[in-house]
């Protein structure tokens, strides 16, 4: 065998081998690997789950069995990427899985293979080559990945109730391009959802309103999808503030996400429980 016929034969294999690398990841079939086994939440994860999730210890034990089983499957099939001295990875993965999952207990499909297949975690602010500026977090649907500042992930959960989550709220931008991508009946109410959301933003004295009291960030006036991942920041964190000083606002967030955060046992008799 010649020189020329051995490259050829690497050349074949770096190509082969390239395309099931865009395949495993790119195209998500990283889900579908039986080999990455789905190991059960252990009791010290169940309190360091109690301690970053006042909600949790309130759910109903259906709901809490619900959590616990999305969480195992989503901590094990999304691809995690740690880069630089990141400490207490596999606490931060648990803590990631279950601010994902924690959005989607209303909805039957939470998975959101269409719209996040990795999750990379920088010790802290970290430089965006694409962007070309410093982040402390980011969701890039492109390459369907969310980027995190593990520093601003820990923070987010110091303070529980000060409507500041980076993990709430880049999960929420990849599940509202989920909820684009998608044609199910709870796709087509997430839309509809966002559709109110809009004409509230165009209405002036709702805008007014916004300003006057301060309770969400500024930050969400920047476009309609940064005004979605605020409010449900605010969901999240003190949905009994944000239900009565925005019962119409909250109500149309409640009807997207399927689920009251402020009410979990209510949410319990919801028809999507696995």
């Amino acid at each position: 065998m010649s020189i020329a016929d051995i490259f050829g034969i690497l050349a074949v294999v770096y190509i082969l081998g390239h395309l099931l690398y865009m395949l495993y990841y790119a195209v998500g079939i990283y889900h579908l690997n039986p080999f990455v086994k789905l190991k059960p939440l252990l009791p010290r994860e169940k309190l360091l789950l109690n301690e970053n999730f006042p909600i949790y210890g309130k759910l109903p034990d259906i709901l809490k069995a619900k959590f616990e089983q999305r969480i195992v499957w989503f901590r094990s099939r999304k691809k995690f990427v740690f880069y630089g001295n990141v400490a207490d990875k596999e606490e931060l993965r648990l803590i990631l899985s279950a601010a994902a999952v924690l959005m989607t207990l209303g909805l039957k499909d939470y998975k959101m293979i269409r719209s996040l297949l990795r999750i990379l975690v920088y010790p802290s602010r970290y430089y965006s080559r694409i962007k070309r500026r410093h982040h402390l977090g980011e969701y890039n649907p492109h390459f369907k990945t969310v980027i995190f500042s593990a520093e601003t992930i820990r923070e987010g959960f110091a303070i529980p109730d000060d409507n500041i989550n980076l993990a709430i709220h880049e999960f929420a931008h990849a599940l509202s391009f989920e909820m684009s991508k998608k044609s199910s009946w709870e796709a087509r109410r997430f839309r509809v959802g966002l559709k109110k959301m809009k004409e509230l933003l165009l209405d002036a004295s709702f805008v007014e309103q916004l300003s006057s009291s301060q309770y969400f960030r500024e930050y969400g006036m920047t476009n309609l999808q940064e005004f979605f991942s605020v409010t449900v920041e605010n969901y999240v964190e003190t949905p009994a503030i944000f239900s009565k000083d925005f019962p119409q606002l909250y109500a149309i967030i409640r009807q997207m996400l399927n689920f009251d955060f402020q009410s979990p046992a209510v949410s319990a008799s919801s028809k999507n429980l696995f």
